[in-house]
Parts: C-alpha cells; structure tokens; sequence
C-alpha cells in the first residue's frame, strides 16, 4: 500500500471518517486496527502476526519488569534481554544474508570449496523502524525519562501506528503517548494544514522524485551505454531523488497525523543548505541522529572501557588529543550502525555509514588548516559566495558518498565512478541519447521549475509560516491554491512505463 497509491488515501480516508465518528476513548483502538490491516495488507503473510508479536510481547514484558525492578540491578539485566530479543529478530530477517555473503566471500579467499545458499524471507514492513523505536521505549523506562504502558494493545498501537511504518520519522513515547490515546475532535484547520502537506508531499514524490528515478534508472542500469555528463548527472539526479522521495513521504505521514491531531517530529530542515557534511546530518533524517546519538553514541563514549580508554590515551597522547580518541571510535562505530540499519549490504555501510565518517573526520581536522588558508588568500568565509561554495561542495561529498547507496554491489558502484571520467564529446550533443532514456525539453523543463519551486518554498518557509498564511486567506484563494497543487500534481505527476508506485526508497528500511 502505497503512500501514493488510490488504495492508501481509501484506506486513510474510511480510517478518519471512523476515527472522528466514535466516542474519544475509543479512537486509539481505531488506529490499532488500522495499523493492523495496514501490516498485513503490505505483507499478506501469515507470518506477520507472528514477527508483531516476537516484538511486542517482549517489549511489553521486560517494559514492566523493568520498571517494577528500578534502581535495582535486575532492571539492567531485564533492559539487555530485552534488547536482545528485539534485536534478534531484526537480525534473523534482515541480516542473516548479510553474514552468509560474509562468510562465502571469505571461503573465497582461502579457496574453499563451499558456499552457503542465501535464506529469503518476508520481513514486516517497517521492521527497522519500529525495533529501534521499542529499544528506545525500553531504554527510556530504565533511564526513568517514561513509565511503562500498563496495556498491551496501546503498547502495540505505539510499536505499529500505521502512517511511521514505511519512513519515520522515529518517535519517543513520551512525546506521543499523549496524542496516540487522548482521542481528538475534527478539526477543519488540521485538516487543511494536513491536506496542503500530504499534496506537497505527493507532488515531490510523483513530479520530481519519479521524474528523476527515470534518468537515474537508466544511468544506473546501462553502465555500458550512459558514461561521462550522463553519469555524473546521474550522481547528482539521485541525490535530489532520494530527498524528495524521503521528504515527501515524510510530508505525507505528517500530513495524515495532523489531520488526526497528532504531532509528529521533523525529520528534514533544508539539508542541502549546509556548508558540511556535519552539519547536513544534522538536518537530515533528524530524528534518527537524535536516536543515535542518544542511544549509541553517548552510551559508548561514557562507558567504562571509554572512559579507561580516555585516560590511557591522555596520558600518551596529551589531554587535547587522547579525547579524540574514543570520540571517534564511538562515532565510527555509530556510522557502522548507520550503514547496516540502512541495509543488509556493504554498499549501504561504505555510502552511508563509513564514508560519511570519513567526511566529518576530515572537516573536523582540516578545519584549523582550511582556515589558515584561506585567510591568507584574503578569502572572506562569512561572503554569500564562499557560503555557495561550501554548499555545493557539500552536495558534491554526499552525492560521491551515494553512488554506493544506490549500487547493487560495490563493483557496481567503482563502475558508476569509472564512468564518470569516461568522456564521449558526441554523447553532449547527442539528442538520442538523451530521449532514449525517456527526457525530453519538456521533462527537462518541469524539473528545472520543480526544483526551483521546492528552494523557493524552503527558503520562505524559513522566515514565515506558509500555511498559517495560507489559511487567514480567503476561503476561495485558500482552495484555490489547494487545487492548483492538486491539479499540478495530476497533470505534471509521473506515471510512465518506469512508474511504480511501490518504490519508496526507505520503504524496505
């Protein structure tokens, strides 16, 4: 079920039509039973029940010994099997490949003749969502920051509401309980605001997102026919294809809850207005930065072996330099994460996990050189132009850093670079080529104003609130404007041979 399909809208409409109609103490089952059919409708698996439990009935287990057993060394013990038991199942459906190519790559390399066959089975939608989102409900209890949920089906509603399960944004329990079991009236302002958001939503998925996933595709695809300006447009196009695919979705989630009344977090704040690759990560998938950095960074870095570590290298290295030490084996081991929570794949763990350490350890200790440099160039590193500057290399660093995201394989990805250096003079001018893959000055040109369109709504939706201003407009221009996106998203939306409306790139996460 589609975040873009007719079948989902259906499915949200009957579910809010329901929700408002029954008494408030009873709206939260509502969403439970949602959130049900939504799982098995993408899944249409007898073994769905049986992962949603695996997960729920531990979380809600060790959830209550851990908090009747507080300030008490049990708790700790209930919290680890707790997240060992969560873990576990992620591990088995998501990773078992993982460590069986692993272990056949390294039979290879000492010539034995054996190799394991692959297991293929059918993980819930959402599974790496909703696993972290229960370790940190667990964590959450022991730390004492929120009580455990006495009821198992609210516990379940929590672990499973239904518009998170394909991209986020990851939600804390305190900050939802709320929202989640209070019940909430219909709101015509929600809904407004929520309608203008799932349409912005949908028209960056369908007019930008898809549009590009077609040149990309192709690129991607082609390796022997598309090299050199295509290639490096490629790189490029799938950067701005993974933001307004991952955004939007994120727009339409958020979207949807309003209407319901239910605050979400933000997961983006214009990324790719920031001048490093730290800082892009700070505005980029925030919620799971801030998951990360609250469960596994901070951890590890105050642990004992840390903090022993810490001292050893102060003494050996000097006070200034021995704390890096453990800062960045803490922080390399949190981008590891990041890359295999992406993916049971090396290329996810090389693009978006060991790379993107690489880049910030990099900025971090050049800094003090770059600095020195450029003042003595007499370079001003506050002008708008040296801002531009840092902001299209950083865009350039993430998007190298995503040719081994979206590869199958890591060949596939050192051939994608290759093929950046591979020049044709006659593949420039070459109008063939170019609408052999599907564009022509007509797609071109509804890109180039889609683009230019989503900065210049970014950048005001930095200074004033669009839709507040939106809805103090007249009840006519106020719709008119809503049907405008409506029909721009019809008209201009991307349903071509390459369409598929399944293909959300954080979907399988």
């Amino acid at each position: 079920m589609s975040l873009t399909s007719l079948v989902f809208f259906i499915f949200c409409f009957v579910t809010l039509i329901i929700y408002f109609i029954v008494p408030k103490k009873f709206q939260w089952f509502i969403l439970l039973l949602s959130s049900i059919i939504f799982l098995f409708y993408n899944n249409l698996n007898v073994n769905t029940i049986v992962q949603l439990l695996l997960i729920l009935l531990p979380s809600y287990v060790f959830s209550r010994l851990i908090e009747k057993n507080y300030n008490n060394p049990k708790s700790k013990r209930f919290l680890i099997l707790g997240i060992l038991f969560i873990l576990a199942q992620l591990i088995y459906l998501k990773y078992t490949n993982l460590f069986l190519a692993t272990v056949n790559h390294i039979c290879n390399l000492f010539n034995i003749n054996y190799q394991f066959d692959f297991i293929y089975r059918n993980s819930l939608i959402g599974i790496s969502y909703y696993s972290l989102i229960m370790i940190s409900y667990l964590t959450d209890i022991y730390r004492g920051a929120c009580k455990a949920q006495k009821n198992i089906f609210k516990c379940a509603l929590f672990m499973s509401y239904f518009p998170i399960l394909t991209s986020g944004p990851f939600i804390r329990y305190e900050s939802i309980k709320d929202d989640l079991y209070e019940g909430h009236k219909f709101s015509y302002k929600n809904m407004c605001y929520g309608l203008i958001r799932v349409l912005w939503g949908i028209f960056k998925i369908l007019v930008i997102s898809q549009r590009l996933g077609i040149f990309v595709d192709a690129v991607y695809t082609n390796t022997d026919t598309y090299t050199g300006i295509y290639t490096i447009i490629a790189v490029l196009f799938f950067t701005l294809q993974l933001f307004t695919n991952f955004s939007g979705s994120i727009d339409v989630i958020m979207g949807i809850s309003e209407i319901i009344g239910i605050s979400l977090p933000e997961n983006f704040d214009l990324p790719f207005f920031s001048r490093t690759i730290t800082e892009l990560w700070r505005r980029w998938h925030i919620t799971l930065g801030a998951w990360l950095k609250d469960y596994i960074f901070y951890p590890l870095l105050k642990s004992d072996y840390m903090q022993k570590l810490n001292k050893k290298c102060q003494k050996k290295f000097g006070k200034k330099k021995g704390k890096k030490v453990p800062l960045y084996i803490s922080m390399l081991i949190m981008w590891i994460f990041i890359g295999i929570w992406h993916g049971g794949a090396y290329t996810y763990i090389i693009g978006s996990g060991v790379l993107q350490f690489i880049y910030i350890f990099l900025e971090e200790n050049l800094e003090p050189l770059a600095k020195k440099i450029n003042n003595k160039l007499g370079i001003n590193m506050e002008s708008n132009l040296y801002k531009a500057y840092q902001c299209i290399r950083t865009y350039l660093l993430f998007s190298f850093a995503m040719i081994f995201f979206r590869a199958t394989r890591i060949s596939h990805a050192i051939k994608i670079i290759k093929n950046m250096f591979v020049w044709n003079p006659t593949e420039l001018f070459n109008k063939e080529l170019l609408f052999s893959i599907g564009f022509n000055n007509h797609e071109l040109a509804i890109i180039l104003l889609s683009i230019i369109l989503l900065v210049v709504l970014g950048l005001l939706a930095k200074k004033i609130d669009l839709r507040e201003n939106l809805f103090k407009q007249k009840i006519i221009i106020r719709w008119g404007i809503i049907y405008a996106l409506l029909f721009g998203v019809i008209i201009f939306g991307c349903y071509g041979a390459g369409y598929d409306a399944t293909a959300f790139i954080y979907k399988q996460f």
